[in-house]
């Protein structure tokens, strides 16, 4: 799927899910508990793309992000944003910290600087929208499929 067509899907989803009172985006949509993860369940690596919601005529925000999972809750997870058109901003970031499940939301709490991106759990992808955290004001469309699972402890 394209960072254009992701955007636009998320865009929609976003819009029907920022409902009243709601502290993040998305925290509107409801909980299913039919499959709850473990942390050992999203031990892996795990790819996708990014890309800015919402642009107008701003430059348009994207990239790849890779997230790797260990079976102990941690995780570290590098967003590489590409050449944003009209800027010279393409960089790499990288955050680690905790992963938590809850139900099918899954919560990235980054240790150095508390911010937290909760993306939604469907069997091996996570989709969500959430804060750009290299501009901490840019919304971004998220979606990551796992690449491998966490090998089998001995």
């Amino acid at each position: 799927m394209s960072v254009m067509a992701l955007a636009l899907v998320l865009i929609v989803f976003a819009a029907g899910c920022a409902g009243r009172g709601s502290t993040e985006l998305g925290s509107a949509m409801p909980r299913t508990d039919a499959s709850v993860p473990t942390k050992s369940d999203l031990a892996g690596m795990w790819r996708g793309s990014f890309g800015q919601v919402m642009t107008g005529d701003s430059g348009l925000i994207h990239g790849e992000i890779e997230s790797q999972i260990k079976n102990d809750g941690t995780y570290t997870t590098t967003w590489i944003t590409q050449l944003v058109a009209g800027s010279a901003r393409a960089g790499r970031l990288e955050m680690s910290g905790t992963v938590v499940a809850n139900g099918s939301r899954v919560v990235f709490n980054d240790a150095r600087s508390g911010p937290r991106m909760t993306l939604t759990r469907d069997g091996d992808t996570l989709y969500g929208v959430t804060i750009d955290p290299a501009t901490r004001r840019v919304t971004v469309a998220v979606e990551l499929q796992r690449v491998t699972a966490a090998p089998e402890a001995p």
